[in-house]
């Protein structure tokens, strides 16, 4: 029985951990309507290596973002390791992030030069 609380703890614990990070990323990361990198896929930029727009057909929500793939088989492969194929900064362009890890849009960063 002590086993079974145990486990069943470290199982809310993890649930509850997850749940919480969705707000939070949905917040930080640049999503279009909860659409990640504008419906490109992710794992065509290491496949492919070349940006290809995904289809609806095969979408994934992931930890509060929808994304798209080209493929049945890239959907498994970003399936398998998520992590491995989101987008770095969340979406955001490298240049885009400030020094505190704010986000600017391209006119704000662009104006003070």
């Amino acid at each position: 029985m002590k086993k079974i609380l145990v486990t069943l703890s470290v199982f809310i614990m993890a649930a509850s951990v997850v749940y919480a990070q969705e707000p939070l990323r949905k917040k930080h990361y640049n999503l279009q309507n909860g659409l990640a990198i504008e419906g490109y896929d992710p794992v065509a930029y290491f496949t492919n290596n070349k940006a290809v727009k995904g289809k609806k057909e095969f979408a994934v929500y992931d930890q509060g973002a929808t994304y798209y793939f080209s493929s049945t088989e890239n959907k498994e492969l970003f399936k398998s390791n998520p992590s491995r194929y989101e987008p770095e900064y969340g979406g955001w362009c490298a240049y885009a992030m400030g020094a505190k890890g704010e986000k600017y849009r391209w006119i704000q960063v662009h104006s003070k030069f």
